[in-house]
């Protein structure tokens, strides 16, 4: 047997498992890569689905693809990367574990070599240090988030059932706040509206007119993706179903049952959602490479994705994708399509060429696909190819959903659970 055969696979270290590390990790060619994924997060989220997982339209787990699957051989660790040596081709990493997991003496830095890094860690959610929110708002960002949605939402309507409450009280427990008018926001106002006025209106008869939600945006408009047609379409569609847009709110503090703005003072709420703009996770702040200067501070690459050193020159062994990343010049929005598109570039990229760093491969190119927001009651906004905004748009975000999930089986399940949905109210409402 010939022992040249077993010449030493090429490293790749991953960092993140959301649009872009997922796709990536499962897309390169093992047989010629040996794939380390380092994350917190030992599941990949459907960001877009997590809105109606949180109102209960299915259940959490066609949300999310666990990172370690039957039969690949991808080695992935639960820990955060904390500083990258580009020199040494050196990941520090530190466990990722809540306190009560590994005790003092378990939880030790270690090291990951490799050959080739792309750089997807994604970002946080940005709360403009405006006190109180870190402990009381809800975020939308993991599947867990949406189950904690979701149950306070069921909890939120029992306290209002109970006997002699004063209505001021009900009122106060049913108003939902969401801060951010972005597509997570409002996608979510959208959902919220589905589920008050369909499902709980029967299930809560007595408290048909009490619930209301509300959007804060800190700008003046909504969808800022979107073209102004369609942000004032999905302004007027929001009003329709009782949803009040508030622009340029200023929220100054957020206390457990309510927030105050400048606007209007206090405003009591049952349920406080943030959904606002992101910031970047501090891996990607520490690092000593080009950054985007307007906007939120993006690592910047050349357009075949690899990283611009400080002074511009072009890191052959380190790539950057996901909305952590964005390339010089281009400014593309951070979606989960343009982290997609970028991974399966990187995929053909590696898997084609001998040396994809030598390689003069085509640099990559976004193809501007739909954005699809929903705003409740089959209504939406769709911008793209053709803008088109309604009953239309409903059924392509409905559809949308179920070409987010590569899998056959999951597609399967969510379209099932649709069809359980219209035949006998949606999961939540059954329970």
């Amino acid at each position: 047997m010939d022992h040249h055969c077993h010449k030493h696979k090429e490293r790749i270290a991953i960092i993140g498992t959301g649009w872009a590390g997922y796709a990536l990790a499962h897309g390169l060619d093992l047989n010629k890569f040996s794939v380390t994924v380092v994350s917190p997060e030992t599941t990949s989220t459907m960001t877009p689905l997590l809105a109606s997982v949180a109102c209960g339209l299915f259940d959490f787990r066609l949300a999310q693809e666990p990172i370690r699957r039957k039969r690949r051989g991808i080695k992935y660790i639960k820990a955060c990367v904390t500083h990258i040596d580009f020199e040494e081709k050196t990941l520090s990493c530190h466990p990722a574990f809540s306190h009560l997991a590994m005790s003092e003496s378990d939880v030790h830095e270690f090291q990951v070599y490799y050959d080739k890094v792309v750089i997807a860690p994604g970002t946080r959610i940005d709360t403009f240090n405006i006190p109180g929110v870190e402990e009381y708002a809800y975020f939308l960002k993991k599947v867990a988030d949406a189950q904690a949605i979701r149950n306070r939402i069921s909890e939120m309507f029992e306290m209002a059932s109970i006997p002699n409450i004063p209505e001021d009280r009900q009122r106060q427990l049913l108003n939902v706040i969401i801060v951010g008018g972005g597509p997570t926001g409002i996608g979510m106002a959208g959902e919220l509206t589905d589920l008050f006025q369909d499902d709980y209106s029967e299930l809560y008869p007595h408290l048909r007119d009490k619930t209301r939600v509300s959007v804060h945006a800190f700008s003046h408009k909504i969808l800022s993706p979107y073209d102004t047609n369609l942000q004032e379409y999905a302004t007027q569609s929001l009003n329709r179903n009782n949803v009040w847009v508030k622009f340029d709110s200023h929220i100054t503090r957020v206390t457990a049952n309510a927030i105050e703005t400048q606007e209007e003072g206090r405003i009591g709420y049952g349920l406080l959602l943030w959904a606002t703009g992101e910031r970047p996770v501090p891996l990607v702040d520490s690092l000593d490479v080009s950054k985007s200067t307007h906007g939120m501070r993006r690592i910047l690459t050349d357009s075949r994705l690899r990283v611009l050193k400080k002074d511009g020159t072009v890191d052959v062994n380190s790539y950057a994708l996901g909305d952590a990343a964005d390339i010089d010049g281009e400014s593309l929005p951070p979606t989960a399509e343009v982290a997609l598109q970028k991974a399966d570039y990187l995929i053909h990229q590696f898997n084609t060429f001998p040396t994809p760093d030598i390689e003069p491969g085509v640099p990559f190119r976004y193809k501007q696909r739909q954005l699809v927001t929903y705003t409740g009651r089959k209504d939406g906004v769709v911008a793209g190819k053709k803008e088109y905004s309604g009953y239309g748009a409903w059924l392509s975000w409905k559809s949308g959903n179920l070409m987010w999930t590569r899998s056959w089986r999951r597609r399967i399940m969510i379209s099932v659970t649709w069809v359980l949905n219209w035949l006998g109210g949606r999961d939540i409402a059954r329970n």
